[in-house]
């Protein structure tokens, strides 16, 4: 069974990532605030709803459409051709997100009365001239969804612009799951590079914390504060930097120059040798990995060990008793 001292350690590593993974997120805010990654992935799946890859057509007449056009500032360029988002592809001024309503009454329009910022056609969007419009559509895939909502909806609008809004919804699912997984890769790269770049090995951090019982007594006391209290998280970059430097734990490169060397015409212990080759690089992958779990998974494990330690903590000051009871 885990001891306290264990139970101790858990909580330490936790809460360290806790704070790595607060530190990360906000250097990919703020990486995303540059780029606008998140603009370019939705840009990048209307074109694919909407069967238009290269933005020449349908898209572009979307994004032009004035319920769409007010939710961003510039003008919509089309992509180079066979472009698609990854995590690092530029945004620019497209909106990062477009309502469902939004989506339904422009595309609607779109067909009734044509496309762009000016009127094309005095055709109204009901039932009969959508219909009778959306022959002009040089877009078969397209045709066959608006009639298909068209049709399960009775010819009713406000149930067709429905169904419409759930085409859309179903399809922007799709786009925010790669854009969470490329968010991940994003992490883990931010990740390993502040893992190396600061020396932050999970082995060597949970070696350290098992041997110093004072100082992994003094960190437990920050999480246990931290834990019943979410809302005195570090609430950025600089915040999260000063309290991991006020933890005085073995990070950064100091602390491997300013270990003690083995004297002259002596070798080396093969146990460093041995944790400096092959230990300390897994244990930065351990540390770039935890990172891409997230801040919110790893202060809910946070609360989890905290509530296992509070009751093997007293189980272990008060043992239970040997019994009285003796045999004649």
């Amino acid at each position: 069974m885990f001891n306290s001292a264990i139970l101790e350690v858990a909580i330490g590593i936790v809460f360290i990532y806790v704070l790595l993974s607060l530190m990360c997120t906000a250097l990919r805010e703020g990486l995303e605030g540059y780029l606008k990654t998140r603009a370019s992935y939705l840009e990048n799946g209307i074109r694919e709803l909407l069967f238009d890859p290269r933005g020449e057509s349908l898209a572009k007449a979307f994004y032009e459409h004035p319920l769409v056009f007010s939710l961003f500032n510039g003008e919509y360029a089309s992509p180079a051709p066979g472009k698609t988002a990854g995590a690092l592809t530029r945004g620019k001024t497209l909106p990062s997100y477009i309502p469902a309503e939004n989506f339904a009454a422009a595309l609607m329009d779109i067909i009734a009365r044509g496309p762009g910022r000016a009127l094309v056609s005095t055709e109204s969007a009901t039932v009969a001239g959508i219909r009778g419009q959306l022959a002009l559509i040089d877009n078969p895939a397209v045709q066959r969804a608006v009639l298909t909502s068209l049709d399960t909806a009775n010819d009713d609008l406000d149930k067709a612009r429905k169904n419409l809004e759930r085409w859309y919804d179903s399809a922007m699912d799709r786009v925010s799951g790669r854009y969470r997984r490329s968010t991940q890769w994003v992490l883990f790269w931010i990740g390993l590079a502040i893992s190396v770049g600061f020396n932050i090995d999970t082995l060597t951090l949970a070696d350290y914390l098992y041997r110093n019982e004072t100082q992994r007594g003094a960190i437990v006391a920050q999480a246990g504060s931290i834990a019943k209290d979410e809302l005195g998280k570090p609430a950025n970059f600089d915040d999260v930097k000063a309290q991991i430097d006020s933890l005085r734990l073995p990070i950064g490169w100091d602390s491997v120059f300013n270990e003690r060397q083995p004297p002259t015409g002596t070798r080396k212990n093969l146990w460093s040798e041995y944790h400096g080759y092959f230990m300390k690089p897994l244990g930065w992958l351990l540390t770039a990995f935890a990172v891409t779990l997230g801040a919110p998974f790893w202060f809910d494990v946070l609360n989890k060990i905290m509530i296992i330690r509070s009751t093997v903590k007293p189980h272990e000051k008060s043992p239970e008793e040997a019994s009285e009871d003796r045999q004649g």
